[in-house]
């Protein structure tokens, strides 16, 4: 599994626990928050003309405006400029961020979807005139646009400090790890880091490759719904933490992980597939990237032939390899089989498939 992010180390542990391999690989550089100036003319602002709400959505986020409003010697105004306002919080990690920091909460959300705030600020009577959203990404425009078609006035504090590609190089090796599904799942801590990722690809003609991985094959968490927002706006399964802590999004990954794994008897040995590893009796094989993804592509219709044109479809191949690349994976994933590479049959003149009982 990749991490994306050094704000997601704490689920990277929790998934060593369960046996996951992670691979460190930040791709943006975020600037500290006392050095965003967006943020500081965001709280500036905010101290000047208080707003009615304020609708906190990351534990982190509220974290690093305060600590950078103190930063400023200005933790004193802002506190004063909150005073009077709600605060509406997406989770309960936001929850326990505001009891650290001093706040209460007036409403926490159940699903940690943004709409379902905004529909509890258009039910308030009066309807508030000013509402503050601290955001560690861009805001849905629909759920904004709802609240502006209001007359309601909206104040986007961007708590997450601006963010830049590391360099080229991670963007790539994280790119080629994806669409050769040589990792199982990937995490982001926000939508930049994917964005990033699919601005890169798509430069370099590789866009649909990688989205089609996400889409199929490498699952993907983020540690909330606003940045998982961007990945179902594209049609691309991805998992979150609905209360935003690291303990419920390492159960969730883990859980979509577990559904993925496939199960059967063959010469009355048990046979488990699971990432690039096959559990036989017990014992783990490990496969290299291309024999495990034919080994998951043949597991998921264990005793069915599937022809060549078939399996080059879930499985991309080397163009050296020309049409006898499929014939050559097959070899590959017996031999890294061993003792079991007869699980893999050779159906002539129309494919390969996997023997079970």
């Amino acid at each position: 599994m990749v991490v994306t992010d050094s704000g997601l180390q704490h689920v990277a542990a929790l998934l060593r626990q369960h046996g996951a391999v992670i691979v460190d690989l930040p791709v943006l550089r975020t600037v500290p928050g006392y050095r965003d100036a967006r943020l500081r003319i965001a709280t500036r602002r905010l101290i000047q003309a208080p707003v009615d709400h304020v609708l906190a959505t990351t534990a982190a986020g509220w974290t690093r405006w305060l600590s950078a409003a103190a930063a400023w010697g200005l933790a004193d105004p802002l506190r004063s400029g909150l005073s009077s306002a709600s605060i509406l919080s997406m989770n309960e990690s936001v929850s326990a961020s505001l009891v650290e920091t001093g706040f209460t909460h007036d409403w926490v959300s159940s699903t940690g979807d943004l709409g379902e705030a905004v529909t509890w600020l258009l039910g308030r009577d009066p309807l508030s005139r000013r509402v503050a959203v601290t955001t560690d990404e861009a805001l849905p425009a629909r759920s904004i646009d709802r609240l502006r078609t209001h007359g309601i006035e909206v104040m986007v504090v961007p708590t997450r400090g601006s963010a830049r590609p590391v360099g080229l190089a991670p963007l790539n090796r994280l790119a080629q790890m994806v669409i050769q599904r040589e990792v199982h799942a990937v995490t982001f801590a926000t939508a930049a880091g994917a964005s990033a990722l699919v601005d890169f690809t798509s430069r370099a003609g590789r866009g649909y490759l990688l989205l089609r991985a996400l889409a199929t094959d490498v699952a993907v968490a983020t540690t909330h719904a606003e940045s998982a927002s961007f990945f179902r706006s594209r049609d691309i399964p991805v998992s979150w933490a609905a209360d935003g802590s690291p303990d419920e999004l390492a159960r969730r990954l883990v859980e979509v992980l577990v559904a993925r794994r496939r199960q059967f008897q063959a010469r009355g040995h048990r046979f488990t597939v699971q990432g690039d590893a096959v559990l036989v009796n017990g014992t783990t094989i490990r496969l290299g990237p291309r024999p495990a993804m034919l080994m998951r592509t043949l597991a998921g219709y264990p005793g069915y032939t599937l022809s060549r044109s078939t399996i080059e479809r879930f499985v991309p191949m080397s163009h050296r390899a020309g049409r006898f690349g499929v014939d050559q994976a097959v070899w590959r994933l017996r031999a890294e089989l061993g003792d079991y590479g007869w699980l893999v049959a050779t159906e002539i003149g129309r494919g390969y498939r996997l023997i079970v009982d």
